[in-house]
């Protein structure tokens, strides 16, 4: 009995989940290099699934951190209606959308601030990079949290929660950083959505070749 009660005591340890907790100063460093890491290496390939009252968003494309530049293809899970599937481009204050797959008929409009979680998806992506680092001090004294080691695939990250917005109850965003600091996946809660939107990079990738309806 004593022999079976040590091993489900030990059994139960390895299973648990460590508690979040403050960032350690490597830790503070770590996320406060994102944003740069991300801007020197410029252009990267991502997929995304973003949760919107009409279905769940899937994208397809690549984000240059350099120039806040995107595009991307998208569809909606469970549609399969004219405007349920097309191609996107987009800056940090207006996106392009041709319905289908013929890319003829842009629709240009501006990013919407609130009401929509496919232009907040969007927005975030392309302020995802900056050409300097944050400040680690302030990161270490605000509510940024470690949550977690996880895998991607064969890959060893961390997983660590943004500081809380002003008067937000909860952080908006979850960093998923591998020993580098690169940034693996993003998770963000949009708009009113309970279920996370999550963001997966995949690696450089081409130049985004601006299209004349948003090139100036």
């Amino acid at each position: 009995m004593k022999k079976a009660l040590a091993l489900l005591l030990v059994l139960t340890a390895c299973g648990s989940t460590p508690d979040p907790r403050p960032l350690s100063i490597p830790e503070a460093e770590r996320l406060a290099l994102v944003r740069f890491s991300n801007y020197t290496t410029g252009v990267s390939a991502f997929t995304a699934s973003v949760p919107s009252p009409g279905g769940k968003l899937v994208l397809d494309g690549r984000v240059d951190f350099v120039n806040h530049l995107g595009a991307a293809s998208m569809r909606t899970d469970g549609r399969d209606d004219e405007f349920s599937k097309g191609v996107l481009q987009w800056n940090l204050g207006r996106m392009a959308f041709a319905a289908g797959t013929e890319r003829v008929d842009w629709q240009v409009r501006d990013l919407r601030e609130r009401g929509s979680e496919l232009d907040g998806a969007l927005r975030l992506l392309v302020n995802l990079g900056s050409d300097r680092p944050e400040n680690s001090q302030l990161l270490l004294q605000s509510s940024a949290r470690w949550l977690r080691s996880d895998q991607i695939g064969d890959t060893a990250v961390d997983v660590f929660e943004g500081p809380k917005q002003k008067d937000a109850a909860e952080a908006r965003l979850r960093y998923w950083l591998d020993a580098d600091g690169k940034l693996r996946r993003l998770e963000a809660k949009l708009g009113s959505q309970e279920e996370l939107a999550v963001f997966d990079f995949t690696g450089s990738k081409e130049p985004v070749k601006v299209i004349p309806p948003l090139a100036s």
